[in-house]
């Protein structure tokens, strides 16, 4: 070729290389006006009347959220490290301010807080209460005044005035300073009734249990748990949800600890994977607008506490490192968020939320995270659990401590005000601030919101509870049931006589004659859960590791199936765990004619078990003890060493 041709052509790729096309992306914008650049648009975020490196959706995410940060002020930079709550009522209404009553009502009761020295289980150890910090959750206090843009919103209302609110609260933010946009968050919401966190009405579709994914990864699926993640995400961007806090990839090793069932399995391996098929649905390959960003918790795995307390990790099978099987995965998928947990550590005698050897060494250093983590709620109250520095230190000692480890977030809190004296007295450098609100604006960017936060209202009604989504979510409930022993009376034949108790009799009528006493009936079926005594256990991180936490089936419950067993009617067990795994002793597992272990699916999906509706193939994910002799001499952090368990891990029969 000759030297004149070569020249042309490379002439020619330059020229063709600054005529890149983009795709214009739909933009919303609703206090700010519109600026067009050649054939495309963009938004006047800052209204400058040009246009700025971090309103050009044609620029890499890096240089958008440089440009954006070096035109922070500090006070804007520190809000972004703040993630309170704010919930959304019935009405939809957003409360903008308060009244003078309230405000009076607030500085009284701020007079009254202790503001000195706390730890845990101390005076001030969980600050400011959560009835007060939510009256106190204004959209003028916290977009406005205190520049906060990570906000859980846990409340409940219809689809349609859900998107308005969150739409009304997208227009506050799009009108400050620099128009940021609210990544709102929320708990699990896809529950087959709600409770814990998520309270009220359930709007949203009928998928999964309680707080985590054990009864879907029991039916061993990953296309399943994938699908899950998909409607997550199309719910949740409907209503103006961004992130999930969530899933919840502790390992069950440790069978107290008061959290297993919120997580996936005993199978670090199989906690992977599933968590893999669950980011895939949840984030797609690149997240952007219809997609949400998983927060996963709880770092660094929360499974192996000490006897199940909830309070100190430790690893007496030297097993750590099985523990971070998950997280690799998770951080391998593009999660961009995670939560530490209230934990202490063995290595420094730290909570893993102040402590730089598990944040910035491992989580960052060993594993490669790009994210940015958040404390899990109310752990800034906790103090350090570190016996030297138990009550002796401030509210803001534990921001200083938590922020230099290498925490960006702090989950729950509303006093950005003692981050900048942080700042101004030289204990935190301008230049970690600049990094966290670096590593958070990630998820505005990466979500697409600041081209479009807003929702459409009338398109929510109809994603929520569509046909197609509730019918996954009955199959997934249905899958949320392992028979664990059957003598041949199931699947039982439908029109029978059947005498309930802890099953709705309105559902069982679908299915059979429902008698009023156990003697009438051809079948007796008690539905009941777990419901372990954890005296002085572990729950949201409290708990001592001296107390012993007891996961044996309540003996009054055993009393009650013995007698439906005496009656010489065949019984159905349909066991339910709540929080804890569960001890099934010899004593237990031999009365009735046939044993089921589900996982908080409704009354329908077990119904449709017992009666062959759905032939149940689903697999344990963790193995049940028989014994707490065997609980207390397993160890914490080991996988499938439990002494003789009654089921072992991936047991479950079929018809």
């Amino acid at each position: 070729m000759k030297r004149t041709a070569i020249i042309v052509l490379a002439v020619l790729a330059i020229i063709t290389a600054g005529c890149k096309k983009y795709e214009q992306p739909e933009l919303g914008a609703r206090k700010v006006d519109i600026l067009s650049v050649g054939k495309y648009q963009f938004k006047d975020l800052n209204k400058n009347g040009r246009l700025d490196v971090y309103e050009d959706w044609r620029q890499p995410m890096e240089k958008r959220i440089a440009d954006l940060v070096s035109q922070m002020t500090l006070e804007e930079k520190v809000g972004l490290m703040f993630h309170p709550n704010i919930a959304v009522t019935e009405s939809g209404i957003v409360k903008y301010d308060l009244t003078d009553e309230e405000k009076e009502a607030l500085r009284r009761a701020e007079e009254e807080r202790y503001a000195g020295p706390i730890g845990p289980g101390g005076q001030n150890a969980g600050a400011m209460a959560m009835g007060q910090m939510r009256r106190a959750a204004t959209a003028k206090s916290y977009i406005e005044e205190k520049n906060f843009r990570c906000i859980l919103n846990n409340g409940v209302a219809a689809p349609e005035k859900f998107a308005n609110w969150s739409n009304q609260m997208q227009e506050i933010a799009e009108a400050s300073r620099l128009g940021i946009p609210i990544v709102f968050s929320s708990d699990p919401r896809h529950s087959a009734k709600l409770g814990g966190h998520v309270s009220g009405t359930q709007y949203f579709s009928h998928i999964t249990n309680g707080e985590g994914q054990v009864g879907i990864t029991a039916g061993g699926d990953p296309e399943m748990m994938r699908r899950f993640g998909e409607i997550m995400a199309a719910e949740y961007r409907a209503v103006g949800l961004h992130m999930f806090l969530g899933p919840q990839i502790d390992v069950i090793t440790e069978p107290r600890w008061s959290r297993n069932m919120g997580c996936f399995s005993e199978s670090a391996e199989l906690t992977a994977e599933m968590t893999a098929a669950l980011i895939e649905g949840a984030q797609g390959e690149n997240v952007g607008p219809g997609k949400i960003l998983v927060h996963l918790k709880h770092w660094p795995g929360s499974g192996p506490h000490l006897g199940g307390s909830g309070r100190w990790l430790v690893y007496p099978g030297g097993n750590q490192e099985y523990h971070y099987l998950p997280w690799r995965k998770g951080i391998e998928k593009g999660a961009l968020a995670a939560m530490g947990y209230y934990s202490g550590t063995f290595s420094d005698s730290l909570n893993v939320n102040y402590s730089y050897h598990m944040s910035t060494e491992v989580l960052y250093g060993e594993l490669g995270f790009k994210g940015a983590i958040c404390t899990d709620w109310g752990v800034v109250g906790n103090g350090p659990l570190k016996p030297s520095l138990q009550g002796k230190t401030t509210r803001k000692d534990n921001m200083e401590m938590i922020i230099n480890a290498g925490v960006d977030q702090m989950g729950s809190e509303t006093t950005p005000e003692l981050v900048v004296e942080l700042v101004n007295e030289g204990r935190v450098t301008e230049e970690r601030i600049d990094l966290a609100a670096s590593r958070i604006l990630q998820w505005h960017f990466i979500l697409g919101l600041f081209e479009n936060p807003y929702v459409d209202p009338a398109k929510a009604a109809q994603v929520l509870q569509s046909a197609e989504n509730e019918a996954f979510g009955l199959e997934c409930q249905r899958v949320s049931n392992v028979l664990l022993t059957n003598s041949g009376i199931l699947p039982a034949k439908e029109g029978i006589k059947v005498f309930v108790d802890g099953i709705a009799p309105e559902v069982a009528a679908k299915y059979g004659t429902v008698v009023d006493k156990p003697a009438q009936a051809d079948l007796i079926i008690y539905r009941t859960t777990s419901s372990p005594d954890r005296r002085g256990g572990g729950g949201f991180g409290g708990g001592q590791a001296s107390s012993e936490v007891d996961i044996d089936f309540p003996a009054e419950k055993l009393a009650k199936v013995k007698a439906y067993v005496a009656t010489g009617k065949p019984v159905v067990a349909d066991i339910n765990p709540t929080g804890s795994s569960l001890v099934i002793t010899p004593e237990l597992k031999a009365p009735p004619q046939a044993m089921i272990l589900s996982f908080d699916p409704t009354d329908v999906a077990v119904m449709d078990v017992v009666f062959g509706r759905h032939n149940p193939k689903s697999k344990l994910p963790f193995e049940i003890p028989s014994s707490m002799d065997a609980v207390r001499a397993q160890k914490e952090d080991m996988p499938y060493d439990s002494k003789d368990p009654s089921f072992p891990f991936g047991f479950g029969l079929s018809y």
